[in-house]
């Protein structure tokens, strides 16, 4: 039998009873955007967060990272309340990829991948661009994102999925143990995304690194993920493994409209296609 602590290393977040509503107080809120959550997310799993638009899979990534306050409901980030700690514990433990980065400035690749070393600083003063450590840091990860020979290059002048990969090199730059991701591969052409998919589970197997990805890409999610959690609403519909979710009853009343699932022909994992 596992001791608590040992149950606590193996769950990256423990999630119970969560409500969220946007307004000034889930009392004032007429309209949940996550309702009743509970769940877990086991350390060193690669988990897909499905569902329609709207379904509130953005906003539980933003809770969990705690850009959003929690309102109702607990979070645990490896056993902590993720309430009591401190912003800077948070993006030492957690990075996050948000759907969309805007770059305003011309910094280039390098500097926008140290960017990531900042968490672990205790502040501006303490800052050097030159700190051995930081550099070695943010090299290897743009090596193991494949963005090394850019770094001279400026992020406003690379293609998308060369910054798309960049900024995943700025989050993995953190040293995180959990990667959030909020649609990594949208707006990428098919090579750029299996190129992405292919380099996270890479990272999560390697260093075992929790990777908790968004995605609406139904058959991505299903070869590369280890556990999927399917939202509808606001609730959660399904969990399990890729196996266990992608059932075409489970699908067609989430997304309302008909779907075949069949077997992918190498990998032998659920597919899913429309039917004509």
């Amino acid at each position: 039998m596992n001791s608590p602590s040992s149950n606590t290393e193996t769950m990256a977040y423990s999630i119970s009873h969560l409500n969220f509503g946007y307004g000034t107080s889930w009392a004032q809120t007429r309209d949940a955007v996550l309702s009743d959550l509970t769940c877990t997310i086991e350390s060193g799993k690669i988990v897909g967060v499905l569902g329609p638009n709207g379904s509130g899979k953005s906003t539980l990534l933003k809770l969990l990272t705690r850009i959003l306050r929690l309102q109702v409901g607990t979070i645990e980030l490896f056993g902590r309340d993720l309430q009591a700690m401190s912003q800077a514990d948070i993006a030492r433990t957690v990075a996050f990829v948000p759907q969309e980065t805007q770059q305003s400035f011309p910094f280039t690749l390098a500097q926008m991948v140290l960017m990531g070393r900042y968490p672990h600083h205790s502040g501006w003063g303490g800052w050097h661009w030159e700190n051995s450590a930081d550099l070695a840091v943010a090299h290897s990860a743009m090596i193991d994102l494949d963005v090394a020979h850019l770094g001279t290059r400026l992020i406003t002048d690379v293609s998308g999925g060369e910054r798309q990969r960049a900024i995943i090199a700025r989050a993995i730059a953190q040293m995180p143990r959990v990667l959030l991701l909020d649609e990594p591969t949208a707006f990428l052409d098919l090579h750029h995304q299996l190129e992405i998919a292919r380099i996270l589970r890479k990272l999560n197997r390697e260093r075992r690194l929790t990777v908790i990805m968004v995605s609406h890409d139904l058959n991505l999610a299903s070869q590369y993920c280890d556990h999927l959690i399917l939202l509808d609403r606001g609730r959660i519909v399904k969990e399990g493994s890729p196996e266990e979710v992608i059932e075409p009853e489970i699908l067609e009343a989430v997304y309302r409209c008909r779907v075949l699932v069949d077997r992918h022909p190498q990998s032998g994992m659920p597919r899913v296609s429309l039917p004509v």
